[in-house]
């Protein structure tokens, strides 16, 4: 996984609106990115909300919502 962007956590926090995680992998067990789109199956997982309010910095919500991402990857996606 690559790191997060901090201005979508920053809107989330400033409106009170929750995070939606979404875990989104492939059906391959490839490790190599392929720049161009191929037909093929995708596997989507949606996370229950996070409500942003819960947390007191913007990285502590970063945190929390990269948990709940990786937790519906394999273990070589999460890095």
């Amino acid at each position: 996984m690559l790191p997060f962007k901090k201005g979508p956590f920053y809107l989330a926090m400033q409106a009170g609106a929750p995070c939606i995680p979404v875990s989104i992998m492939d059906g391959k067990d490839s490790r190599e990115r392929q720049p161009e789109m191929h037909p093929g199956a995708a596997y989507v997982v949606f996370h229950p909300p996070i409500d942003p309010t819960q947390f007191v910095t913007r990285e502590e919500l970063m945190h929390a919502v990269r948990q709940a991402i990786a937790s519906g990857l394999p273990e070589w996606m999460r890095n």
